[in-house]
């Protein structure tokens, strides 16, 4: 299982650096197949990383962004009907900002580019084609719908606070090479950027939502009376799925960790219901919590198919349970039922990390 608290540190470190300017590195593959990505919020672009990011990268800058964005600014992909968008971003016509550049190949200029096109007030009119910044056209559901460094950086910008879009190029070494393994370390190190893998940003899209909205929402606080004791029900909905999840809640205590029971919906979908498949288990369940205190998280089943994600459907089902426990207040908790262990009715314990939201983009002062 993932680490939590070093995916949660890396990413922090990660977007912090992204809220005040500085650049990040996106890691994705592994061994000799390794690629580092330089990124920049675009909003936020400035000479300085600008020309850092031309001085070690390819010095091909591209900004990424989301393909609706993309429609809306009017930059289609270079190659249509390449079957680039079932596994890869699709380049754009490059494109320069209409006021405020010279030649457009200067890191001033490409960085003033960078904030027009991050800019929510930019319209096709503001840009001129061709030009010196390309557009990469990113999956709308960012990593989970197509796992790749380009989604990642839109992504990060996204969970920094940010608008989603990044300018974006390939760190190389002086040989013109790709920067892997130990010479990799060593010039974050040098550097002091931080560097996160594609993994950790699936990881906590997952867990955590896209930074300003949460992977569950809470719609309804209800008290249902049963017949040994009432007990609190509370409903949520899954931002990422569009399922309807409930949490039933016995007496806790805030200084022990709690068991939660994991209970899956049956076709009836109502585990109160006389005739449901699952009312047995439930049962079972919400008379231990009653007398022993706890919580049953019962998931229900996704609306959107699953192979619209690049996650299968266990993690889907693990970042929706510890959203919704975070979500109640939990830090620590023991989870029975945990999806995806190879031994349903074992126990495991369950580090939880509060997820941080902000509520609006954060735009350059001045483009």
């Amino acid at each position: 299982m993932t680490d939590v608290c070093d995916v949660k540190k890396r990413i922090e470190s990660a977007t912090n650096a992204l809220a005040t300017g500085r650049p990040a590195l996106i890691v994705s593959g592994a061994d000799d197949q390794e690629v580092a990505d330089v990124l920049i919020p675009a909003a936020l672009a400035g000479p300085r990383w600008t020309a850092w990011a031309v001085r070690y990268t390819s010095g091909l800058l591209c900004a990424a962004m989301r393909s609706t964005r993309a429609d809306e600014l009017e930059l289609p992909a270079m190659v249509r009907g390449n079957g680039s968008s079932t596994t890869t971003p699709a380049f754009g016509v490059g494109v320069d900002a209409v006021a405020g550049v010279g030649t457009g190949i200067s890191a001033t200029d490409r960085s003033r580019t960078a904030r027009v096109l991050a800019s929510p007030q930019t319209r096709p009119v503001d840009l001129t084609r061709p030009g010196h910044v390309l557009p990469l056209r990113t999956a709308s559901r960012g990593v989970l719908e197509r796992r790749n460094s380009a989604e990642a950086a839109v992504d990060l910008c996204e969970i920094a606070g940010l608008s989603p879009v990044a300018l974006t190029a390939t760190l190389l070494g002086d040989d013109g090479t790709l920067l892997q393994g130990t010479e990799l370390a060593a010039f974050a190190q040098v550097h002091s950027v931080p560097a996160v893998q594609v993994q950790d940003v699936v990881h906590y899209r997952l867990h955590h939502g896209d930074g300003h909205v949460g992977r569950v929402r809470q719609t309804a606080t209800r008290i249902v009376d049963l017949p040994d004791r009432c007990m609190r029900v509370v409903d949520f909905d899954d931002e990422l799925t569009g399922a309807h999840h409930t949490a039933f809640i016995g007496s806790t205590t805030p200084a022990a960790a709690p068991t939660v029971y994991i209970v899956f919906e049956c076709s009836h979908r109502d585990p109160l219901a006389p005739d449901c498949g699952c009312r047995q288990e439930f049962e079972t369940r919400r008379t231990r919590i009653a007398a022993e205190g706890g919580i049953i998280v019962y998931l229900r089943s996704n609306p959107r198919p699953a192979n619209q994600y690049t996650v299968q459907g266990h993690e889907l089902a693990q970042g929706s349970i510890s959203s919704i426990l975070t979500h109640l207040g939990f830090t620590t908790v023991i989870v029975s039922g945990w999806p995806g262990d190879q031994h349903p009715t074992s126990a495991r314990a369950l580090d939880l990390t509060p997820t941080v939201r902000n509520p609006a983009y954060k735009i350059a002062a001045s483009l």
